[in-house]
């Protein structure tokens, strides 16, 4: 069926009280059941970001009005009375996989009521309107995106209604199309229109105008075909003499619609006392065709398809919005289409400042933790340098004035709440919150210490020294924190010898599969307001830094405590032990008894790996160890031995002089490379491990949630200690997969 959608939502970012209702057409499916709401995105004009926005409504997010699974029917959302009730939307549920509530609707048993419900069983009526309060609406800058619950990737600019209240189902006489965004570009103006003319629409209702039309489109529609035979003449004939007899209230409006000469007729009887009611439809026209006009010559002149021009027309686009629109379309459209394609969108100055800013306190940031290199390889926006020497406090101020803030009056503490965004200072400073951008927006100063802060931390992540990476792996990034299934598969049986005339033996493969998910770390730090005030940079560049390596250095004690600990795989044996591989869970990787590195303890080793055998057979896999993996403790001994030409344990008349070369020295044909991890001191200062080459058996593996390969660093001002909170995360998790590809010597 028809599905009619309809959202009005405007977004108010500072208040979170004053949120005005979201109505959004349902398509009744049957009789038994309407479909009320979807998570599928919609495309709308926001009048508060000028731009269009994608705006979804999360079914996760529903909050039922006093408890209750049910919402009153309205004609055409007017809940203002009881009268207007004509049932019920009852047993209200979310299907989760689809993502859709949905309801029973159920009618009155008044005649009105009863006669709508017949209407629509009859195919008549197949639109429903419904109204929602949001009550928790999270914004999406352009660039960004958000990940719905059930997967689905939402770009920005985007309005999410992160938690709503469905109000009420309205019967609606005719819908929209779904698909028609000129249609959502004047639901806002439609709305405006609606409060305004209430009465008009009330003496339209008098002269014929069909129950239940409000949209102006309708209307519009519906008066020029009325008025167009006889417009002319209103204005200066006299009221015909002979008026028609008054209909009584009671009577029944016919069904067929009259003709445009009975109508203009009926009309010109009570034109003495609707005048001012013709004179007011006469000017909506008027300026209607003039805005029509103006947008089409702007369209024409733009180079612009005719098919937009009509959807500006149509949609109620104010002629300043439609200006704007067309601007938007010229920049967007392929090069050499069309002679405005020319147009690009560039930088503000308020663009340029920010940049500039940003960059100079994140040279300035970076030349404090003492990374000098990385100031030097970091290239700036133009004009950073006359920032990078500014202050704390009088980049503030200047965040303010360019805001339009006098803060010729103010002391340095209140200069200072106000940059950051305090409440409390913009109230007592009587500053405007919605003239103060400086309050909320990517422009802000609050996100100036926010891009330096980040900078830092993750310039310090990058630069921390970590080892894992050289031998474990690092696996594709997951969505959740669902379960991660990695398949261990069996090696495919030797060939075997086939006589004439035998049948091929078919040959079976098995697998294990090793199970884990991705975990959350995390911590927080805090720049308070003293901070700024005493222009202490240290809160921006050396702590965030700190963190930086705190989160690279989890990394590493994650991948190596998967060594340490020594758990059970999925076959039930410990990732190391000594028994026969033939036995269930035993893996016959690890030594006997402990040993210093030598020849005699690595051969052993090497033999171990290399005669693996498969899971399902005795397939010999011949691994080759690629890495010494050893504590700090002893990797003096560890170097030394594999950088000796000649094998350091051999007799002689001077030890490691009897030119016996060492097979696991440069020139020898086991040349190992050394891996010097202190985590592993922590667990034992002798234990050391070989390690194959990740890329020719799965060893351990590293796998982040998608979007947190590197720390994710949020902030927001915290109201009770003055202070602006940061946040850093980092979502990941460590697992052996394989323990063919490890040995240990214990």
């Amino acid at each position: 069926m028809k599905k009619h959608v309809a959202r009005r939502v405007k977004r108010s970012l500072a208040s979170q009280l004053d949120r005005p209702k979201v109505e959004r057409a349902i398509a009744v499916v049957s009789p038994q059941r309407a479909v009320i709401a979807t998570e599928n995105p919609i495309q709308r004009w926001d009048e508060e970001t000028k731009q269009v926005v994608n705006e979804v409504l999360l079914m996760d997010g529903i909050v039922w009005r006093g408890g209750r699974d049910q919402i009153p029917i309205v004609d055409s959302h007017n809940d203002k009375t009881v009268r207007n009730i004509f049932g019920s939307i009852q047993h209200m549920k979310i299907d989760g996989t689809n993502g859709e509530l949905y309801g029973v609707p159920v009618f009155a048993s008044d005649a009105e009521s009863q006669t709508i419900m017949q209407r629509m069983s009859e195919g008549h009526i197949t639109d429903f309107s419904i109204t929602g309060q949001p009550l928790e609406t999270l914004y999406v800058q352009r660039g960004q995106s958000y990940t719905t619950p059930r997967g689905v990737v939402i770009d920005g600019p985007a309005l999410i209604h992160t938690k709503w209240q469905p109000q009420n189902a309205s019967i609606c006489a005719t819908g929209a199309d779904e698909q028609s965004t000129v249609r959502r570009s004047y639901t806002d103006l439609n709305r405006k229109v609606l409060r305004m003319d209430e009465a008009l629409l009330g003496q339209l209702s008098s002269l014929g105008l069909p129950e239940g039309m409000t949209d102006p489109n309708q209307v519009l529609a519906w008066v020029v075909g009325k008025l167009a035979a006889d417009a002319q003449e209103e204005a200066t004939e006299d009221p015909v003499m002979n008026m028609a007899e008054e209909k009584p209230a009671e009577e029944v409006v016919p069904a067929v619609v009259p003709s445009v000469e009975k109508m203009a007729e009926e009309m010109k009887t009570k034109v003495m006392n609707q005048a001012s009611t013709i004179d007011q439809i006469k000017r909506s026209l008027q300026a209607d065709q003039v805005r029509r006009t103006e947008i089409q010559s702007a369209c024409k002149l733009a180079r612009v398809e005719r098919a937009f021009a009509d959807e500006l027309c149509d949609g109620f686009v104010s002629l300043s919005d439609a200006r704007k629109r067309i601007i938007e379309r010229m920049a967007t459209q392929p090069l050499g289409a069309s002679v405005g394609s020319d147009v690009r969108v560039t930088e503000s100055g308020d663009d340029k400042f920010y940049a500039a800013a940003r960059d100079g306190l994140i040279l300035r940031s970076l030349q404090a933790t003492g990374k000098r290199g990385a100031a030097k390889d970091f290239k700036p926006a133009d004009g950073a340098e006359d920032f990078k020497n500014l202050g704390l406090m009088r980049l503030a101020e200047q965040f303010l004035v360019r805001r339009g803030v006098n803060t010729g009056r103010m002391n340095n503490p209140d200069i200072a709440k106000l940059a950051m965004g305090s409440p409390d200072a913009i109230r007592r400073n009587r500053v405007e919150r919605a003239d103060f951008s400086a309050y909320h927006t990517t422009g802000s100063f609050a996100n100036l210490m926010l891009d330096s802060a980040n900078k830092t931390l993750l310039n310090a992540y990058e630069e921390a020294p970590y080892t894992w990476n050289m031998w474990a792996r690092q696996g594709a990034s997951v969505p959740d924190f669902k379960a991660i299934n990695r398949i261990r598969f069996s090696e495919s049986p030797n060939l075997e010898v086939v006589p004439e005339r035998n049948d091929y033996p078919e040959k079976t493969m098995s697998d294990f599969r090793e199970s884990y998910s991705v975990t959350k770390y995390g911590a927080s730090f805090s720049v308070s307001w003293e901070t700024i005030v005493n222009d202490d940079l240290d809160a921006l560049s050396r702590i965030p830094a700190m963190h930086g390596n705190a989160a690279r250095r989890e990394q590493n004690r994650a991948v190596y405590s998967v060594l340490t600990s020594n758990a059970a795989l999925s076959d039930t044996g410990l990732l190391f032990n000594t028994t026969a591989v033939a036995t269930a869970g035993g893996h016959a990787n690890q030594s006997a008894s402990a040993a210093v590195i030598s020849a005699t303890t690595l051969n052993n080793a090497y033999v171990s790996m290399l005669t693996q055998r498969g899971l399902n057979s005795n397939v010999i896999l011949n691994i080759q160890p690629r890495f010494l993996i050893v504590p700090a403790a002893i990797s003096h001994t560890a170097l030394q031995f594999v950088n000796s030409i000649a094998d350091p344990g051999a007799g002689g008349n001077v030890a490691g002089n009897s030119n016996t070369l060492n097979i696991y020295g440069p020139q020898g044909m086991r040349n190992l490379q050394v891996i010097i991890e202190p985590q592993l001191d922590a667990s034992s200062a002798s234990v050391w491990y070989l390690a194959a080459d990740s890329a020719q058996i799965d060893t351990v593996e590293l796998t982040f949630l998608q979007g947190e390969e590197s720390p994710v660093l949020e902030s927001e001002w915290n109201i009770k200690n003055d202070t602006w909170l940061y946040k850093i995360r980092q979502t990941f998790a460590a697992k052996a997969i394989d323990f063919r590809g490890l040995y240990r010597n214990a």
